[in-house]
């Protein structure tokens, strides 16, 4: 086979001609098929797991392992391994050249190996691979613009491949043939969420005979074709085929297992109704609610507990043959401190095995004894019960913080400090006290220092970000405008912001790439609230420059 590709039977009568060109691009295959080198990991019965969004920022491989072994530890029996997104691919495909790849992708082997960690450990480690939409890593390829198949009149936010060109269907088989023969689960996530599609002539005219829903099923079916293949078991997001075009449901291949994510519920009795719809049609689900996503910075708010809490209430406990499971979300590492959540995780954990009312009332002590091994006091219970409730969400993306705070982004431009000083005093800043709170604690941490550190640092991250922006707003409500105290404080600033700076620049280093894009550069499709480190330095260079220009200073501020 080398030098060309396989096209399986169904796939030659795919709409259109077989495109030429996917093939030139392509090495020989031998290495990838069949499949049969791995035994296919036997499913859990139950799925408890995590996923890890490698495609937005690639982690060390030490990390993943350490994550596998709090999986392991936890009662996590499942890692949910994202590997392409907009952003780029997290693996070196060997298969097809031309891809966009993150600067720090893994070899098949370094994942191989990864998987395989997992089973030693008892972690079945699956991957996902984008099949429709957050296909970036292919389309912004010049090799496979083409593919391109964004809607104008859809989501901006979103685009997709062309589902009726037959181009898409065999590089997605290609790529699923070299990534099913890296992770031996037999589980194959192939995305499909949050689609923008329909723009291209060979799309508009497929919609003139089919419905948007059967080209969609068509393409999802021709998917899992591919995957049954390779002796996998085809796993989608449940966004579209559920809830916003819900009448894919009943044309779609009835072994397709449908993964319902909904970050905004907090009531079970809808997830539960949307499982029953699922039993009812024949088919398979997971729910996945999530900790880190949209509405989200640096820390979860409580109300994202309630997420999780909802899922497992639907999903662990239903009597339903229909639910594989609850595999809990956690998007975009850039956003919070590597090792600052692993109460968050320790939570979900508690929530999957035990009940979410043993969660709600010792989940967190669970975790300080077990992975700080210190004594539960009340000091702790303050720790944990403040910072959720004071944790801010994005504006819009949730409710506002018990505090009143909505997640800023650190201003770091004229423009951005002349809002701040418009909009007035923020509300009190109740990360000192916890700050300090946690300087007192941290003697009794016997094991597991650098995470209580990084989880420290997160929360003074929070405080320096709200506090610098009370104190220029004090500062210019003062009149007349005191010149020497606002020189004094910019540089104040300006020394504090540099000095956090350098902690977060030495925390990313430790577990993430020095060189990753997402630490230093604005990423396609990242927002500012996503890309805490960047967003920080840039704070940090700013305000060193007014400290450099304080006339310039003391002129905003009046």
């Amino acid at each position: 086979m080398a030098g060309s590709v396989a096209v399986p039977a169904w796939f030659a009568a795919a709409e259109g001609p077989q495109p030429e060109g996917v093939a030139s691009r392509v090495r020989g295959m031998s290495s990838f098929l069949p499949v049969d080198v791995h035994a296919a990991a036997a499913p859990p019965r139950a799925m408890r797991g995590l996923m890890v969004d490698a495609a937005r920022v690639p982690e060390k491989l030490d990390y993943y392992r350490r994550l596998i072994d709090f999986c392991a530890e936890w009662g996590f029996n499942t890692l949910q391994f994202r590997l392409a997104d907009d952003q780029g691919s997290a693996l070196r495909f060997a298969s097809v050249s031309g891809l966009i790849t993150h600067t720090n992708a893994f070899t098949p082997d370094q994942l191989r190996n990864l998987a395989e960690y997992g089973q030693r450990h008892g972690v079945d480690v699956f991957p996902e691979i984008e099949s429709f939409g957050h296909t970036g890593y292919i389309t912004r390829s010049p090799a496979f613009a083409h593919l391109l198949d964004r809607d104008p009149n859809g989501s901006s936010e979103f685009s997709g491949v062309n589902p009726v060109d037959p181009a898409t269907l065999e590089l997605m088989t290609i790529l699923y043939d070299e990534v099913t023969s890296i992770f031996p689960s037999v589980y194959l996530h192939g995305g499909c969420d949050e689609v923008n599609w329909g723009g291209s002539a060979r799309s508009r005219r497929a919609l003139q005979s089919r419905s948007r829903a059967q080209i969609w099923a068509d393409y999802l079916n021709a998917l899992n074709r591919a995957a049954v293949e390779l002796h996998k078991e085809l796993i989608v997001w449940g966004d579209f085929v559920l809830h916003k075009e819900p009448q894919i449901l009943g044309l779609l291949d009835k072994r397709i297992i449908i993964m319902d994510w909904n970050y905004a519920e907090n009531n079970a009795v809808p997830l539960h109704d949307t499982l029953a719809k699922v039993a009812a049609d024949g088919a398979r689900a997971i729910g996945a609610p999530a900790l880190s996503c949209y509405r989200w910075g640096a820390r979860v708010g409580a109300e994202q507990l309630r997420n999780v809490d909802a899922y497992a209430d639907a999903y662990r406990a239903s009597n339903q043959s229909a639910s594989l499971g609850v595999m809990v979300t956690n998007w975009i590492p850039s956003r919070y401190i590597q090792n600052s959540i692993w109460d968050s995780f320790a939570y979900a954990a508690v929530a999957l095995n035990e009940g979410t009312a043993t969660a709600q009332a010792l989940g967190f002590r669970r975790f300080v004894e077990k992975h700080y091994q210190t004594a539960w006091n009340e000091q702790w219970s303050d720790v944990f019960e403040s910072l959720y409730s004071a944790a801010p969400s994005w504006p819009g993306g949730a409710t506002a913080s018990s505090h009143g705070l909505t997640l800023p982004v650190p201003w770091s431009s004229e423009a951005q400090l002349t809002a701040v000083l418009r909009a007035g005093a923020p509300p009190p800043n109740p990360f000192t006290r916890l700050s300090s709170l946690l300087v007192l604690l941290e003697p009794s941490v016997l094991t597991n220092l650098s995470d209580f550190q990084a989880f420290a640092l997160c929360v003074r991250y929070l405080e320096r970000m709200f506090w610098r922006e009370a104190v220029v707003v004090e500062q210019a409500s003062q009149r007349p405008l005191d010149r020497a105290r606002a020189t004094l404080l910019i540089q104040a600033i300006a020394a504090h912001d540099q000095a956090l700076a350098d902690a977060l620049t030495r925390d990313w280093d430790g577990g993430r790439f020095a060189d990753a894009p997402a630490a230093s550069q604005p990423v396609i499709d990242l927002g500012a609230k996503d890309q805490m480190l960047f967003q920080w330095m840039r704070a940090a260079r700013y305000s060193a420059s007014l400290a450099q220009n304080p006339d310039r200073f003391c002129a905003l501020l009046q």
